[in-house]
Parts: structure tokens; C-alpha cells; sequence
């Protein structure tokens, strides 16, 4: 009987050792379904040669050209998502009406390293639009001691910016509520059909834009900069939540 090659085993133990370092992430996930695929297609094709049964052959090839669809798609979409993101973090400010910064999670009251990159990317803008309003949207989520707005505006004013400036929505959980009852509190502030700036994260960005449309909000995207093992992650994440939306909306039309 033969021993197994230790070529089997580098790609297993890189997957231990980024589950110890990262735990069960996106990305971690992702790395062992590449991994489990591409073994199982040269199982298949190993079966074959040996056996010659053509059943596995042909499976074996038509996961090859899935798994090559996917990969076409995934370098597809994430490029895209890289693009918009590096073209969001510049913009011309002048011409919106309203900056949204959308939540982004805390610890009790203090906003996460994902919020304040948002937060930081909304005040540099502010900073320089001295004129311009903005929402900030959050409800209370679990572990939240307060909603995110609260708390955003919270570090909005410690880090100088006036609070006549901010406006609460403190309701929403998620993108899609963050978008639609930021436009419900701006309607009530008597701003109708108004340009808005949405702020969020890098990787966020093209899917906030795409529910903004959806809404029939005219948007400007611009995004703050993720730190860098959450930027991986996530940008892996959101091919899959890009696709789960589009595929909802072919379903529900």
C-alpha cells in the first residue's frame, strides 16, 4: 500500500494552522472549500484512470468546468469590488445633499475598528463640507449596551464635528433598513429626492450602492479603508452576498 504523498498534506496543514490563527472566517471557510474541491476533481480523475469507468470521468470534468466558471466569476466580481472601492475613497462632495454613514457594530458602547473606519472616512469628508448634514443609521444589536447612531454621533461630536450637523436613525439592522429609514428620517427633515453620500466600508460599498438603487436613491459612494485581515474576509464574503441578492431579485420578479 502506498503512502500518502506529503503534497496532500501542505495544503492541510496551511488550513490548521489559518484556522488556529483566524478561526471559522469567510476566508478560512472559503480556503477549505477551494481545498475540498480540487481534491475531489483529482480524485475523481485518478479513480478513472484506474478503473476506467467513465461516470467519474465525466463528473470529474464537469466539476472542472464549474469550478472554472466559479473562479471566472469570483476574479470577476472581487475586481470589481476592489475597482469601485479605490475609486470611492476620492469624490467630490459638493454636489451631495446628505452624507449616510452606515453602522457597522460595537463593544457596549464603543464603536468597532469596521465602524470607526467609517466614521473616520465620514469626518474627513465633513471636515471639508462644513455646510453638509449627515445621518448616521444603526439600531441596537445584540452585545450593543446603545444603537450605533447614538454612538456614532457620539464620536462624530468628540472628534469635532457639530451636533447640529447630525441626524439619528436608530432603528435599522440591516444595509437595506440602514438605506430606507435614513430616507424616512430625511423626509421628515423635509429633505425630499435629496443626493446623498453613502459612507461605508471598502468592501461594503458596491453592495449598499446596488440596495440604494433599488430604492431609487441617487447615491455617491465613498468608502474608509478596512483593516487589513477584515478587508480579506470580507471582500471574499460579499461575492457570495452580491450573488444571494441578485439571485432573490431574478426569483422575486
Amino acid at each position: 500500500m502506498k503512502k500518502p504523498k506529503s503534497v496532500y498534506f501542505i495544503p492541510i496543514m496551511i488550513l490548521l494552522i489559518l484556522l488556529i490563527l483566524f478561526g471559522r472566517t469567510f476566508g478560512v471557510l472559503f480556503i477549505a472549500a477551494n481545498i475540498v474541491f480540487t481534491f475531489l476533481i483529482t480524485f475523481l480523475l485518478k479513480s478513472y484512470k484506474k478503473t476506467m469507468k467513465r461516470p467519474r470521468l465525466y463528473i470529474g470534468r464537469s466539476l472542472i468546468v464549474v469550478y472554472g466558471l466559479f473562479l471566472l466569476s469570483f476574479i470577476a466580481v472581487e475586481s470589481y469590488l476592489i475597482v469601485e472601492s479605490e475609486k470611492s475613497k476620492v469624490i467630490d462632495a459638493s454636489e451631495v445633499d446628505v452624507m449616510i454613514i452606515l453602522g457597522a457594530g460595537l463593544k457596549g458602547e464603543t464603536p468597532s475598528k469596521t465602524l470607526v473606519s467609517r466614521l473616520e472616512a465620514g469626518k474627513a469628508v465633513l471636515d471639508g463640507n462644513k455646510e453638509l448634514p449627515v445621518v448616521v443609521s444603526g439600531g441596537q444589536g445584540e452585545g450593543e449596551a446603545i444603537p450605533e447612531a447614538e454612538a456614532m454621533g457620539r464620536y462624530l461630536m468628540e472628534n469635532g464635528i457639530s451636533g447640529d450637523r447630525i441626524i439619528y436613525e436608530k432603528t435599522s439592522t440591516t444595509t437595506y433598513e440602514n438605506l430606507r429609514n435614513s430616507m424616512e428620517v430625511l423626509r421628515q427633515q423635509e429633505m425630499e429626492n435629496p443626493k446623498v453620500l453613502i459612507v461605508t466600508s471598502d468592501y461594503h460599498l458596491v453592495r449598499a450602492e446596488m440596495i440604494a438603487a433599488e430604492l431609487g436613491i441617487d447615491t455617491v459612494g465613498h468608502s474608509g479603508i478596512s483593516p487589513f485581515v477584515v478587508r480579506v474576509n470580507y471582500f471574499i464574503r460579499e461575492y457570495f452576498a452580491i450573488g444571494k441578492m441578485m439571485l432573490d431579485k431574478v426569483l422575486t420578479t
